[in-house]
């Protein structure tokens, strides 16, 4: 079977010929549900894999099925991506997070749609694409699973398809409102799975690079389960980019392991900072506790960043440039930030905020511009190898704050 798999992009990444891709190279990683599908799909179908961040969209009608992928903010995308489906007679299918988030929402022209981990029931999509009776709505169990992606998948030199991710253990830990925004709460709810040593260990050796990003939302989450595991990924001499929750400072043995077993880069998520930042901004004594965590991180010779989540309530403006103040007080290596807005229905949507010439301090994305000045990176560069040591900082420092710096510029929003 045919399948053209297209990973749509908005309109600040959208790829425009006779110009280069938008944002940094670092960060054009292939979608990771569809590098998962190409694998499982392996020796069976031929999977035509298309990304609109660095190419033109095309297909000849030969496709059996073409699946497109929607995140949030690429409404519009899909939109214009099915219309010109339908003018050509191929059969569509929509997935990914916005395709759930919508659940009996949906508009009227997405006619064909997963709701759920396309991977779960791709066995009875594949059947009814044969069928040539392709139903309107998918409901995938909400079972987590695990699948491992493709290997040097994607457009290359445009892509960065070295990029190598695994799972640990699936399922959502994000606070509240950010997991309405999580694919993994999307797709499995409460619902969790725990992978066994062996299985994990022996992806780990399959991967030919150095650095792995172990996408698991937090490690602290389950204290023992991730010890076990680093203890024995030790001896695999790998690098780790991990992501935890402000637990991690209860562990200070996995703190220690982390550092032992490779981990050169720690995220801290947005439990970190989701009910402090606030009160940092008028508290010294709270920014220098946060400092001293931080820098309990960096002394174990691992890089920080943080997850930032700002609600921009039109009754209780933001300052900037305080929020901004207190980040740098922090010290911190690395700054993804979301920003949300109140919605109709008493909920939160994602607020695309971008730079744009002549920012002021009044403006939600001065905080990325504070943070990721290029002063404000320079010094960083020059004090880090103090704690953290030339070879990570200019390993993996110097080359992801360019990075963050050059999609900011660029007016990529997220993240």
């Amino acid at each position: 079977m045919r399948i053209l798999a297209l990973a749509l992009a908005d309109d600040s990444q959208r790829f425009s010929r006779g110009y280069p891709p938008k944002g940094a190279h670092l960060f054009l990683q292939p979608n990771l549900e569809i590098s998962r599908l190409a694998e499982l799909v392996a020796g069976t179908d031929q999977l035509l894999y298309q990304d609109q961040r660095v190419e033109m969209l095309e297909w000849n009608g030969t496709e059996d099925i073409c699946l497109v992928h929607a995140g949030f903010g690429q409404e519009n995308t899909a939109r214009e991506v099915i219309s010109d489906l339908e003018q050509k007679g191929i059969q569509s299918l929509l997935f990914g997070p916005l395709i759930t988030a919508w659940a009996d929402r949906a508009p009227q022209w997405a006619a064909h749609r997963v709701l759920g981990d396309i991977l779960n029931i791709w066995h009875e999509v594949r059947a009814d694409t044969q069928a040539g009776k392709l139903k309107e709505l998918y409901n995938s169990p909400r079972r987590p699973g695990y699948f491992p992606s493709r290997h040097l998948f994607g457009r290359r030199p445009e892509m960065n398809t070295g990029h190598q991710v695994t799972n640990f253990l699936r399922g959502c830990f994000c606070p509240e409102p950010i997991r309405q925004f999580c694919s993994e709460y999307l797709y499995y709810g409460d619902n969790t799975l725990a992978r066994s040593k062996e299985e994990i260990i022996g992806e780990v050796i399959s991967l030919p690079g150095k650095h792995i990003r172990l996408l698991d939302e937090d490690v602290a989450q389950a204290p023992d389960y991730y010890y076990d595991l680093f203890r024995l990924l030790w001896n695999y001499r790998r690098h780790w980019t991990v992501n935890a929750g402000d637990r991690l400072f209860n562990h200070p043995e996995l703190i220690r392991l982390l550092a032992k077993a490779g981990t050169k880069i720690i995220f801290l998520n947005e439990t970190f900072l989701v009910d402090r930042l606030e009160k940092a901004q008028t508290d010294s004594r709270l920014v220098r506790m946060l400092y001293r965590r931080v820098k309990l991180l960096q002394s174990r010779k691992m890089l920080v960043g943080v997850k930032v989540v700002l609600r921009l309530a039109p009754d209780s403006p933001l300052d900037y440039e305080r929020i901004a103040s207190v980040l740098l007080r922090m010290d911190l290596d690395f700054v993804e930030m979301r920003f949300l807005a109140p919605d109709k229905d008493r909920t939160w949507r994602l607020v695309p905020v971008a730079y744009r010439p002549m920012l002021t301090s009044s403006d939600p994305a001065w905080v990325k511009n504070r943070f990721y000045a290029m002063e404000t990176i320079l010094n960083r560069l020059a004090r880090r190898p103090r704690r953290c040591g030339f070879y990570t900082t200019g390993q993996y420092l110097l080359p992801h704050s360019l990075a963050y710096r050059q999609n900011f510029l660029e007016g990529i929003p997220f993240p």
